[in-house]
């Protein structure tokens, strides 16, 4: 599957809102699933995390799916103790 969006470093403060403006522009020119790569990211924040249910519900408006693609081992972490994988299609 390929990504429509890969995210690589870090999100936080600093970078999300950059992000999720990018993220939105791309939505609604998606077929029925939007997958984000997050095989190199390395850290995200509350922000970044925000970005993902926006997206997902953005999608969901639209009867199509947020995927995220590898998350590396601490961001799969985070996801599922956020209950993420409850939400989102998560990859790995």
């Amino acid at each position: 599957m390929n990504a429509n969006y890969k995210l690589n470093g870090r999100i936080d403060g600093s970078n999300a809102d950059q992000y999720d403006l990018e993220i939105s522009a791309l939505i609604n020119k998606v077929g029925p699933s939007f997958s984000i790569d997050l095989s190199e990211l390395t850290y995200i924040s509350s922000l970044g995390l925000r970005i993902f249910l926006k997206t997902a519900k953005d999608l969901k408006s639209q009867n199509k799916k947020l995927i995220l693609l590898k998350p590396n081992s601490e961001i799969l972490d985070l996801l599922i103790m956020s209950g993420f994988d409850k939400i989102i299609e998560i990859e790995k």
